[in-house]
């Protein structure tokens, strides 16, 4: 395609032709796969700095134990502050001294080191099993209460549909009991007319003597 000279700025388009196009095209296939590469050598380079963390964090909780630090671990694990700071002040004393270096002392060994792991991971495991026993519990006692809730309104709802059974009960007895007094009332009025009837009869043949007189 050609830009055409009606542009105001000063930039000089040129014609651009189909090959190179296509170039294009293919550099922007090449930028891409390159990105893309670029990508997984960052992904790869994230899991080798990973890698090599675990495995430095697992070489130093190999690496044995000073014998100085053990006991002072140990006292320290314990709360035995004043053992501490007395066996801090012989050991540096002696070392002072030179009656031995701290390399005369050697290292813990590891199996040591790792049954002090193990007493600690013990003792994570027994909080967090306490943790739990305590959240049990808890859940427990929201479920007895909301039984309890639910079985109060069930023994409500209970005495409802009893009380509301019980009235219905009453309602047909009264409705038999007033079905009784209809052939009384229409006796009653029946005797009514006709005692009114006779007494209008009466009045007329009354008026009609007393005309006659």
């Amino acid at each position: 395609f050609t830009i055409t000279d009606d542009s105001k700025d000063d930039y000089q388009y040129e014609e651009v032709a189909a090959d190179d196009e296509f170039s294009l095209q293919e550099d922007d296939e090449d930028l891409s796969k390159a990105l893309q590469t670029i990508q997984e050598q960052a992904e790869d380079a994230q899991i080798l700095a990973l890698q090599s963390v675990l495995t430095s964090e697992r070489s130093v909780s190999e690496i044995p134990e000073a014998m100085d630090d053990f006991f002072c671990n140990f006292l320290v694990r314990l709360g035995m502050s004043r053992t501490l700071d007395c066996f801090q002040t012989e050991w540096y004393e002696l070392i002072q001294r030179g009656v031995f270096t701290a390399k005369d002392t050697g290292l813990v060994p590891t199996v040591y080191t790792r049954n002090q792991q193990l007493e600690a991971e013990n003792m994570r495991l027994r909080k967090d099993l306490e943790n739990y026993k305590l959240v049990a519990n808890k859940a427990k006692e929201a479920f007895l209460k909301m039984q309890k809730e639910c079985d109060f309104h069930r023994m409500h709802h209970k005495r409802v549909v009893q009380e509301k059974n019980r009235l219905i009960c009453d309602i047909k007895r009264l409705k038999t009991h007033y079905a009784s007094y209809e052939p009384v009332l229409k006796q009653l009025t029946e005797k009514y007319e006709t005692t009114l009837r006779q007494k209008m009869l009466t009045s007329l043949e009354r008026d009609r003597a007393v005309e006659q007189v």
